[in-house]
């Protein structure tokens, strides 16, 4: 009974609607407080004072310049670097454009120009019965191939094939049997030797009276034929180029010949 007296006394008092209205707003506001609060601790921001604030506005202001530095440093590097890299690369073209031409004096690399075509081949001739001549005079033998190359070498020639065997430096030319070996190649008649340089140099080379060609010529002229040609294409060497006991020798080497260990008398 006298609990529904004070109730209805507080429903009927003006000023307990407001209260509680008041009441509603502090208590969210505090739990927004609150939650703030925890949302900064869990940043490990300081919460209570501005000046621990304003030290850490100072210290992430000092990393920021440290930052930059350091990026300016990087980008001076990269430049640097980039600068280096262009130099290099120059570097790395000469030495290429070095290394090409050394193929090529090398014959490492298909070449083409003007040149001639010569064709030597086995004469379907025989010697007649009691003829002095011998048999092997009507066959191409690897000393013929080889005098020709010689004289195309010493008439200019930039560059030399055997059917389609590139000539180099250590190239031999030999008979094996019925075949001829070049590059370690074994090659029939006919055989048909590109030649590349001045095409009238080196045809008066071959066709000289008494030259490389005469004799083969006395006996049948059918087994040699001359072209000058405006453009051969030679392609370039591919055997092995393996050297088991050469090697360069040292700069202050005087260009003796004696042997390690040899002890003169």
């Amino acid at each position: 009974m006298n609990l529904n007296v004070f109730l209805s006394s507080i429903r009927n008092n003006p000023w307990v609607t407001p209260v509680t209205v008041m009441a509603l707003i502090l208590g969210a506001l505090l739990a927004v407080s609150l939650k703030t609060q925890q949302t900064i601790r869990s940043a490990s921001l300081p919460s209570n004072r501005f000046s621990g604030l304003a030290a850490a506005y100072r210290d992430q202001q000092e990393q920021l310049k440290m930052a930059n530095e350091e990026i300016s440093k990087l980008r001076e590097r990269t430049t640097q670097y980039e600068n280096e890299m262009a130099s290099a690369s120059e570097k790395a073209r000469l030495l290429n454009e070095s290394l090409q031409e050394a193929k090529f004096l090398a014959g490492l690399t298909p070449v083409e120009g003007p040149g001639v075509e010569v064709v030597l081949q086995d004469s379907k001739k025989r010697p007649p019965p009691n003829s002095p001549i011998d048999i092997e005079n009507y066959i191409i033998h690897d000393s013929d191939l080889q005098r020709v190359v010689n004289e195309l070498h010493a008439a200019g020639a930039e560059a030399v094939a055997v059917n389609g065997q590139r000539i180099i430096a250590n190239t031999a030319i030999r008979c094996v049997g019925p075949t001829v070996q070049v590059n370690g190649i074994a090659l029939s008649s006919p055989y048909v030797i590109h030649a590349i340089g001045d095409p009238d140099t080196l045809a008066s080379a071959l066709n000289l009276p008494q030259g490389v060609l005469a004799d083969i010529q006395a006996v049948d002229p059918n087994m040699v034929k001359v072209v000058k040609k405006t453009k051969i294409v030679i392609p370039a060497y591919t055997g092995s180029l393996v050297f088991r006991y050469a090697k360069p020798a040292p700069n202050n080497s005087g260009g003796t010949t004696r042997e390690e260990g040899e002890s003169g008398s």
